[in-house]
């Protein structure tokens, strides 16, 4: 165990490459925006823990535009795909709308845990994941180097 330690000190983490599918890099930056910049922000409101709502504020600012960018990237006008990546570029753009509705609507409540847990916002935010799973699926129809 301390030899695979001091292994991984030595070669690093494994890096991944940027997937050449332009709808597998979009979900490649959404799966970065998500599990590094709203992570800390998604755990805490699945913990049902309190939120400062000013430094919450701020990461999903950021958070929102990296999104915009990508839906921008990968729509209708910009990016011309055949019929079963159109069906994947549709469920990509559905979940990253349904997500940015999610924070919107908690950021209205003040990212206040008691009425999160009680509100319809919170299965947005379960539907987000669960389409996240179903477009794995899909992409691996398509063939694409990211699931």
């Amino acid at each position: 165990e301390v030899l695979k330690e001091k292994i991984g000190m030595v070669f690093g983490r494994k890096r991944i490459e940027r997937p050449k599918n332009p709808l597998g890099y979009a979900l490649y930056r959404y799966d970065t925006i998500v599990n590094t910049d709203l992570k800390g922000i998604i755990s805490r409101i699945r913990a049902e823990k309190r939120i400062n709502a000013r430094k919450a504020d701020v990461i999903l600012e950021g958070a929102f535009h990296k999104l915009d960018l990508i839906l921008d990237d990968i729509s209708k006008d910009n990016l011309k795909v055949d019929y079963r990546s159109d069906k994947a570029r549709d469920l990509i753009i559905e979940m990253i709308k349904r997500l940015k509705i999610f924070f919107e609507a908690a950021k209205g409540i003040g990212y206040e845990p008691e009425k999160l847990k009680n509100s319809k916002e919170k299965e947005e935010l379960d539907f987000v994941f669960g389409r996240r799973e179903e477009i794995r699926k899909k992409m691996k129809d398509i063939e694409s180097d990211y699931l």
